[in-house]
């Protein structure tokens, strides 16, 4: 790790600015993160400056962190507590000036993060993460894995393998499935919560958001259908060869009826929601809440406010979570290796290879939705949207890949930057075609694996369980194993299989971020057309 220091006054705030754009230069960013991270830098300091007790004498100190690839700015300054960030409550009571400088900060909220240690304001602004870190850590935790589990297999007696698998591989993949099903209903509550109360926030854009939203969620139904045809006709037989690896105390489901589903929707008590509750009750809930909310108009700012701050701690928990995927993928591919052998490689490399296929599906779905509401050559759409498939490959995530996604629709398409940081924003949540065409395809797969039966009532069952859970999903490395577990338990299959599949999820998650970026992008191409019109 390597850092710079510079001290920051309003005389020397010029000489900050051109200090800063050299050390960026020499770092591996790109010329769009280092003008974010100086705008960024610009609108803190003159916040942090105009709250100081004594503006004239203000000083604060601007360092440069590199660790591991990433690149941050850390800008610290002793005074009262103040964060530069605001809320939609702050938001409101600001005048024009003051509004566009919060907006400004408000759209990258998950680049800045704000703390207080020994009476200092620290401000700390991501400008670049390193991208394929996790991806790289997993790949080295499959080949370990692999020769772990071969030697063990080869060298272990039967009673010590056992015991290996017990105390140590079984344990760590229960943990982590553990903490991942913690955290599948407060995400989902908090996430559909901040989703509905950020749309009623651009109610000024009229009757905009509606058709966004209606033309997402369509898109979204329409490559969740094609998930479970593909899932349907080219895992006929499901994967017997993975039955060995799925715990025994997770037994699915012996009945199902779309009845009784429909009217379990409505909990019977709010207490034990979060403990063991359904998946479509905690949907139902959030969407009953949100809705109320919305109605309370300026007196429910505050609870807006702190839906925003548990949403933002869902994800940070989860971001916690999946740091130790590497662990965990170590762990199933050395119990794999000493279980089954390199047959159920192969079959998980099927997969791999069908969502390839599923990915070049959502491309094509976009692109038909782009010609038919967008009135754009579908060919001129899927050219472009290929030459940019790199880099939501490369940053996996929708999230991390906001600021080139506006960049590309502004350059590339010419949509209007105060349209496109509106409807890219929102349709992150509701354009996560790729996840859920990867969730419905598993679940199809390993509903067949262990012999859930597919009938009328179970498909409509999981076409509908898989659609809404796809767009409550962050955009995020990991979002896939929190819906592959929340469709697994609404509709009888054993949650434990998740773990079957950890160790192929950064190959889906770049893949699906790929589709989801493209369907989110093609959101913002036909916005941008009904605002033209």
């Amino acid at each position: 790790m390597t850092s710079n220091v510079f001290l920051v006054t309003g005389e020397t705030y010029g000489e900050a600015v051109r200090w800063l754009e050299e050390e960026l230069s020499k770092t591996k960013t790109t010329s769009e993160e280092r003008q974010t991270a100086e705008l960024l830098f610009e609108e803190c300091f003159s916040r942090m400056e105009e709250a100081a007790s004594s503006a004239g004498d203000f000083s604060a100190t601007l360092r440069l962190r590199r660790r591991w690839g990433d690149v941050s700015l850390i800008l610290s300054a002793k005074e009262e507590a103040f964060n530069p960030l605001a809320g939609p409550k702050e938001l409101a009571e600001a005048d024009e000036e003051e509004a566009v400088s919060l907006s400004i900060l408000l759209a990258h909220k998950d680049k800045i993060s704000y703390g207080r240690k020994n009476g200092e304001n620290l401000v700390s602004i991501k400008v670049h993460e390193a991208s394929g870190k996790q991806t790289g850590k997993v790949c080295v935790a499959i080949v370990l894995g692999i020769l772990a589990g071969i030697l063990m297999k080869g060298h272990l007696g039967e009673t010590a393998a056992q015991s290996v698998d017990y105390f140590f591989l079984s344990s760590v993949q229960t943990m982590f499935m553990n903490a991942l099903s913690m955290m599948v209903a407060p995400m989902v509550f908090f996430a559909v919560l901040s989703g509905i109360t950020g749309i009623s926030d651009a109610s000024d854009v009229g009757r905009l958001g509606g058709r966004l939203v209606g033309v997402s969620l369509a898109k979204l139904f329409a490559t969740t259908v094609l998930g479970i045809a593909a899932g349907f006709f080219l895992f006929h037989d499901g994967m017997p060869e993975l039955l060995p690896m799925i715990p025994v105390g997770d037994a699915p489901a012996a009945d199902f009826s779309l009845r009784d589903m429909v009217v379990g929707i409505v909990p019977n008590s709010l207490v034990t929601l979060f403990f063991g509750g359904s998946i479509l009750q905690v949907l139902f809930l959030a969407c009953l809440f949100g809705v109320m909310i919305n109605r309370a108009g300026d007196r429910a700012m505050l609870a807006k406010e702190l839906i925003e701050f548990m949403n933002r701690l869902c994800m940070d928990v989860l971001d916690v979570i999946v740091q130790f995927i590497p662990l965990v993928v170590f762990a199933s591919m050395a119990k794999l290796m000493m279980s089954v052998g390199f047959d159920v490689l192969l079959s998980l490399g099927q997969v791999v290879i069908t969502d390839v296929v599923g990915t070049v599906l959502v491309m094509l779905v976009a692109a038909a939705f782009v010609a038919a509401f967008g009135k754009m050559s579908p060919v001129a759409f899927l050219k472009d949207a290929a030459g940019f498939a790199p880099i939501p490959f490369a940053l996996n995530s929708s999230n991390a890949c906001l600021p080139q996604a506006l960049a590309f629709c502004e350059e590339k398409f010419g949509i209007r930057k105060k349209l496109a940081m509106f409807t890219l924003p929102v349709g992150i949540q509701f354009n996560m075609n790729g996840t859920g065409f990867y969730i419905i395809l598993v679940s199809v797969l390993m509903a067949r694996t262990v012999g859930v039966a597919l009938n009328a009532d179970m498909l409509l069952s999981l076409l509908l369980s898989a659609f809404i859970v796809s767009f409550t999903l962050p955009g995020c490395p990991g979002a896939s194993l929190i819906g592959l577990s929340s469709v697994f338990e609404a509709v009888g299959i054993p949650v434990g299989a998740v773990a079957l599949f950890l160790c192929i999820d950064p190959i889906i998650s770049m893949l699906s971020t790929v589709g989801n970026v493209t369907s989110n992008i093609a959101s913002t191409l036909i916005a941008g057309k009904e605002s033209r019109e």
